[in-house]
C-alpha cells in the first residue's frame, strides 16, 4: 500500500491511498497548495486515523460513503466513491484504517486519471 500525490486541473495537490491491487482505498477530503502540505496531511492521517471517528452516510445519489473525522483536524480522509451496500462501505473503511498507518508515502507527483503517471512538479 502507498500514498500517492496528484496535481488537479486547478494546480492543487491531492493524496490517495492505493492498495496492493492498485485500487483506491481512500482520498484526501480536499486539495492542498503543494506536495509538502499534502504530505503533512498524510502524516496526520497516519497519526490520527485510528483514533478518529468513522462516519458512514448516504450521499445525494443514495450511495454509502465513509469519512474519518478527528476532533482537532476535522475530516482526515473520505471514500473515493460511493457504495451500494452499507456493509460494503463499512468493510472499505476498515481496509483503509488497517492500511493507513503502514502504507509508504510516495512523494512523486502524478497526474489524476485512469493511469497514474509521474510528472514534474
Amino acid at each position: 500500500m502507498r500514498y500517492q500525490f496528484h496535481r488537479t486541473r486547478g494546480g492543487q495537490v491531492i493524496w490517495r491511498l492505493v492498495g496492493l491491487n492498485n485500487r483506491i482505498l481512500g482520498v484526501s477530503p480536499g486539495s492542498f497548495a503543494g506536495v509538502q502540505a499534502a504530505a503533512e496531511a498524510v502524516q496526520n492521517v497516519r497519526d490520527r486515523a485510528s483514533a478518529g471517528s468513522v462516519a458512514v452516510a448516504r450521499d445525494a445519489t443514495r450511495r454509502w460513503r465513509w469519512s474519518i473525522v478527528d476532533a482537532e483536524f476535522g475530516v482526515l480522509a473520505v471514500a473515493s466513491h460511493g457504495y451500494e451496500l452499507r456493509i460494503t462501505c463499512e468493510a472499505a473503511v476498515q481496509r483503509f484504517m488497517e492500511s493507513a498507518t503502514s502504507a509508504v508515502i510516495d512523494e512523486t507527483l502524478g497526474r489524476r486519471g485512469r493511469f497514474w503517471r509521474p510528472t514534474a512538479e
